[in-house]
């Protein structure tokens, strides 16, 4: 389902950090490229190393221009680009409005029952949900995620708000947009009837709208709509489910709608007999801003379907709580280590604790919009993994063994469209958008939220924003197959090796350069036509190598050891 815009386990982990030049501490005896790549190699044993304490944090603020600190996250970059999305480190209050029409054969679907469903969905506590053998509530999924630091509240309408005409005047009237068009109707909707005595339908009790706007910005926090139409996969325009926003003005006197969700109660049927919430905290966290991880042209699958925002399924990954400000972490680069000394972090899995680390690209700001490899222990522990890992979604299955999870993220910002070829090294928190997708060759088309890299037989590997360094080397993989499901074997355990050293395989197959060139070496000059023109520094390569020592599953949780060196 796409976005679309309208206008107690416990891990210890080490790492093998190689210098820029040199050769590597380890020995390595991986092949040099090729399919099935084995990546075993063997320890150094260097006993004088850093630990977590000696290691900078990624930063989720900033110091504004009056001397404030401010949260510095993804909803930072909308903000400055007038599309406000959900505050992720503030309580909200989202309306969750059932929504029906005049039409006979969808009075059975609008009854008070469903009402019932859709608030357990939403909001349903521990107990709730064991009730109809569920597996957990958006409201709950994202306190978890979020480690309490983001609270997902709010309402499910107590009554149908049923459109005046049947669903095909409704679509006639708002064509494909009907989501804002039902949002913008529930919206008067509600007004009028808090306006009758008692709150009409609503209730004694019921809420002004005011309390549907917690950061008083004059916008409805989230306008979440489940409409009783059948879901239609050969009309995504309109009987789909989507995240779209509107252009309305703030009010703070009676808030106006922004960011609204749109889905048909036919999603909550997939699974967990009628309360499955995955595509409700999909959508969810679309509104909070995160992009799609799947390929809207299905060529590829950079992430191999194991997330949230991809096929639906798990936890968020690091990278997506990096920039929601939920996670702070670690930092690794050339810097550090450049006193010869290696590194030992420390990681437990990643969904119950938040431990991860950035493996810095040169001229790296230090926060989640930029350039690096995310390093994750992932593992089907946990509220969020557990269940979803170990049976699966739909036709996608997860991760049934602990292991790291490392992805290449290219989170550049850039300040305005006119601007889309170059990026904000230095303020990222001035910055409007991301500057690339997962969709291969660009969303909208090259030149527009699109970059690639031209390899030497004249083929070009767009960027990713996020996208898997597999643990082996298949033939087949995220870079050439769109139905490609990642597995165990993409993760790194005992004995593993990665690098983007010559010879080694991992940056032909995955890096957009074929290299050990980060996608930052390369400046946009010009373009002729649909070409670039562009120069590259070929002083900007990561040369850090990683070595898993051992995972090892202990009466607590999981534990593992992996050291770091550069040279």
């Amino acid at each position: 389902m796409n976005k679309k815009y309208a206008l107690g386990m416990f891990a210890l982990l080490t790492v093998l950090v190689v210098g820029c030049t040199g050769d590597p501490t380890s020995s390595s005896t991986t092949t040099s490229s090729g399919t099935s790549q084995s990546n075993t190699t063997t320890s150094t044993g260097n006993n004088d190393y850093l630990t977590n304490d000696d290691l900078e944090r990624g930063k989720t603020t900033y110091v504004d221009d009056n001397g404030e600190t401010q949260d510095l996250t993804i909803n930072t970059l909308y903000t400055n680009a007038n599309s406000p999305h959900l505050d992720p480190l503030k309580e909200l209050h989202a309306m969750v409005v059932p929504f029906g029409f005049t039409d006979s054969d969808l009075q059975n679907v609008q009854s008070e029952a469903n009402i019932e469903r859709i608030r357990t969905v939403f909001f349903g506590d521990d107990e709730e949900i064991a009730d109809v053998n569920g597996w957990i509530s958006v409201a709950d999924y994202y306190q978890t995620s979020s480690y309490g630091k983001s609270t997902f509240t709010g309402e499910v309408l107590p009554t149908w708000v049923v459109y005046n005409g049947t669903s095909s005047s409704f679509q006639r009237t708002y064509g494909t947009s009907l989501g804002v068009g039902a949002a913008e109707y529930a919206r008067t909707w509600y007004i009028n009837e808090y306006a009758k005595e008692n709150h009409g339908s609503l209730g004694a009790d019921a809420h002004d709208i005011t309390w549907f706007d917690q950061n008083n910005d004059g916008y409805l926090d989230l306008v979440w709509v489940v409409y009783s139409h059948p879901t239609s996969q050969n009309d995504t325009n309109s009987w789909w489910a989507y995240v779209t926003y509107t252009g309305n003005n703030p009010n703070t006197a009676s808030p106006t709608v922004k960011t609204l969700g749109w889905a048909s109660i036919d999603w909550m049927n997939n699974s967990y007999g009628g309360y499955d919430p995955h595509t409700f905290i999909h959508e969810t966290g679309h509104t909070y801003g995160l992009n799609d991880y799947y390929d809207y042209t299905n060529t590829w699958k950079p992430m191999g379907g194991v997330d949230m925002m991809d096929q639906n399924l798990g936890d968020h990954s690091a990278y997506s709580k990096f920039e929601l400000g939920w996670v702070n972490p670690w930092i690794v680069d050339e810097e550090t280590l450049s006193q010869g000394k290696s590194v030992k972090v420390t990681l437990r899995p990643f969904t119950t604790t938040g431990d991860c680390f950035v493996i810095a690209s040169p001229g790296y700001n230090g926060t989640a919009f930029d350039e690096y490899l995310m390093v994750e222990l992932v593992a089907p522990i946990g509220d969020l993994n557990y269940q979803d890992y170990r049976g699966g979604y739909q036709s996608t299955t997860g991760y049934t063994k602990p292991g790291l999870r490392i992805t290449h993220v290219d989170s550049r910002v850039y300040a305005s469209k006119d601007q889309h070829d170059s990026y904000l090294a230095d303020n990222p928190e001035d910055g409007v958008d991301i500057r690339v997708n997962n969709t291969h060759g660009g969303r909208s088309g090259v030149g527009i939220d699109a970059d690639y890299w031209e390899r030497e037989d004249g083929s070009r590997f767009y960027f990713t924003q996020q996208s898997l360094m597999e643990s082996t080397i298949a033939e087949t993989n995220w870079t050439n197959s769109a139905t490609y499901n990642a597995t165990n074997s993409s993760l790194f355990t005992e004995r593993n090796f990665f690098s983007l050293q010559e010879g080694e395989g991992w940056a032909e197959a995955f890096m957009p350069s074929g290299s050990n060139l980060w996608n930052k070496a390369k400046t946009i000059t010009g373009w002729s036509g649909k070409n670039q023109t562009y120069e590259i520094d070929e002083t900007c390569t990561m040369d850090m190598e990683l070595y898993v020592e051992s995972i090892v599953e202990d009466e607590e949780g999981y534990l593992a050891t992996v050291e770091i060196y550069l040279a």
